[in-house]
């Protein structure tokens, strides 16, 4: 099924799911690795990515724009390209890398929440909240309550992909599966569950951010090796 932005969802096409993620292995650079798992959560195939590290004119010239310029579409864009077996979808847990979906067919997946390279500071921190009574209570006795967040209705408010500069992130849609928390292509309202229906038949056998853990050792391994 080929839908907005010239993705293709064939859920039939193939079992496997793909993970991508990029790590900082300074000073030798930035390094992607790419793991094809099938639905047993086994390896079917992986690919990695030389240490890349931009020099200081590239830095100068791209500005706040070079990370997803390097993430999508330098290391990304090549392990995808690399890889010989089809997926129902690549997931990611690097907002810089989802500029990539501009060059791909295959549905890019954004998995929020902690793993070895994850994106920390984005990740929803435990805030004590207090009601606005009790807020203006304390005041009111001169208590310092800074520290203390006031709850507000919507406290359930999903959490946003973080901003990737010069990209428009809005193109996805975050949604809540199980214990996880991801944000799909808008797609087509149709086209979208289906999707999420199938990524939840996956995560009966494979959790969404393990494998992440998997790639990032990976890569430590072939760094030392090297």
């Amino acid at each position: 099924m080929k839908t907005a932005y010239g993705l293709h969802l064939s859920p039939l096409m193939s079992e496997n799911l793909g993970f991508l993620t990029v790590i900082d292995q300074s000073p030798s650079g930035l390094t992607g690795g790419y793991l094809v798992l099938n639905k047993a959560g086994r390896p079917l195939e992986f690919h990695c990515t030389m240490p890349l590290s931009p020099d200081r004119i590239q830095q100068i010239l791209y500005g706040d724009t070079l990370q997803p310029f390097i993430y999508g579409e330098r290391i990304a864009q090549t392990l995808i390209q690399r890889s010989k077996l089809p997926v129902l979808s690549i997931l990611t847990n690097r907002s810089a890398v989802l500029p990539v979906q501009l060059l791909v067919s295959t549905p890019i997946i954004y998995v929020f929440g902690e793993s070895t390279s994850i994106e920390r500071d984005n990740i929803p921190q435990p805030v004590r909240e207090i009601s606005e009574e009790l807020s203006e209570s304390l005041k009111n006795f001169g208590i310092d309550n800074t520290q203390l967040r006031v709850k507000s209705s919507s406290s359930d408010e999903m959490p946003t992909i973080p901003f990737v500069p010069g990209f428009n992130t809005e193109m996805w849609r975050e949604v809540r599966i199980g214990n996880h928390l991801i944000a799909t292509p808008k797609t087509g309202e149709v086209a979208e569950e289906e999707l999420v229906m199938e990524i939840k038949k996956r995560m009966q056998t494979i959790d969404l951010l393990e494998p992440f853990a998997r790639i990032c050792l990976a890569l430590d391994e072939a760094q030392n090796a090297a």
